[in-house]
């Protein structure tokens, strides 16, 4: 054979040296060990790696609570408020007005083969610092890092890496991440797991169940009687209550004679209506009824009056009418006011005293009396 020329293909086992014996056979069955081994494997086996969330500072959690432990999950909200009922996503609850309802969330990106958080537009923001920073531990001014987004708006996501810090509201988390899914000493939980934060909100035992309370059972059941029933349960315990504060002597109360004996100077409320006379303790203690001033009786303006300054530079003069000429048709003196008493208005007549005999029944009676004579 020449240099470049290309050899047929027609060539036998013996001189390419291949042997189909050796060739897989293929479609051999798995032994059953092997499979009952596999499946527990996967249902013990995380795909996602280890995150744990190691409080740094915090304001709101307790000082025993340091550590968010998040092996089983690949979900973590971060909020104010508790996760709805019957929501299998864990939430780290930071109650505070910092935080929004909804603040932020911690995801683990299959694609990416890595965890991420989103800022879920939260008001205030959420602060990622990278790994390795080595400067003061207090959240102040630049030292939370970078700002997811701005304000009220969501974020892209943003990978997290080992010892990355993320602040919300005044709490500073340090990301512990372990692709081997093995805790380091820091993100190690105590033996009593004391020091771990809860996820999930803790049930309240004190509601008694309606097992408890005894079942009511749903065949033969009459909404009716059992209306009838609770009605008769109500009124028994509130017929207990009542007998149980009969049982202590009651004496009626005068409150209003108490108010008078508080209060002896209080005016009537009825304009032109006299001051009735009774017997009650204030009235014995008074003895006299009060009598309205007289008003004083009117003096004319000094001359140090601006106004009559001004008067008298205009040409009038003490003793004349306001005009000149004919104009001048006014009143000399002023308008008297008389004064009245018991609230009485303008023009209204002063009535005869009634008799009375000392008894404010009395009077009233003859009050009365007088007005229907008026009427007529």
């Amino acid at each position: 054979m020449e240099d470049g020329e290309v050899s047929g293909t027609n060539h036998t086992h013996a001189e390419t040296g291949y042997d189909p014996a050796y060739e897989w056979p293929g479609n051999t069955e798995i032994p059953q060990s092997t499979t009952v081994l596999n499946e527990s494997l996967s249902s013990t086996f995380k795909p996602w790696f280890l995150l744990r969330l190691l409080v740094q500072t915090s304001s709101v959690l307790p000082r025993v609570q340091r550590l968010a432990v998040l092996d089983e999950h690949k979900e973590v909200q971060f909020g104010r408020d508790v996760a709805p009922a019957g929501s299998g996503t864990p939430r780290v609850r930071l109650k505070e007005m910092a935080v929004s309802k909804l603040h932020a969330t911690m995801f683990w990106d299959a694609g990416r083969r890595e965890w991420a958080v989103v800022d879920m537009g939260s008001k205030h923001g959420s602060f990622l610092r990278p790994g390795g920073y080595s400067g003061p531990t207090v959240n102040v001014g630049e030292d939370l890092g970078a700002r997811l987004s701005p304000s009220r708006v969501a974020s892209f996501p943003r990978a997290l890496k080992h010892e990355d810090t993320l602040t919300i509201g005044s709490t500073t988390f340090v990301v512990h991440i372990h692709s081997d899914r093995m805790s380091c000493e820091g993100c190690a939980s105590s033996g009593s797991g004391d020091n771990i934060i809860p996820l999930f909100p803790a049930s309240k035992g004190v509601k008694r169940t309606r097992e408890e309370v005894g079942p009511i059972p749903s065949e033969g059941r009459d909404a009716k009687k059992a209306l009838t029933m609770l009605k008769r349960t109500l009124l028994s315990r509130h017929d207990t209550a009542r007998s149980s504060a009969s049982g202590q002597p009651s004496s009626y109360v005068d409150r209003s004679a108490k108010r008078r004996a508080l209060f002896p100077s209080s005016p009537l409320d009825t304009p032109g209506a006299p001051r009735p006379k009774n017997d009650s303790p204030s009235a014995a203690s008074s003895g006299s009824t009060q009598i309205p001033e007289a008003a004083a009786p009117p003096q004319p303006l000094p001359v140090s009056n601006i106004g009559r300054q001004l008067l008298m530079k205009q040409g009038w003069q003490p003793g004349t009418a306001l005009g000149s000429g004919e104009n001048a048709s006014g009143l000399v003196e002023p308008l008297e006011v008389s004064a009245t008493s018991n609230r009485s208005g303008l023009g209204m007549p002063e009535k005869a005293p009634t008799p009375s005999s000392g008894d404010w029944r009395e009077s009233g009676k003859h009050k009365r009396w007088a007005d229907m004579i008026d009427k007529k």
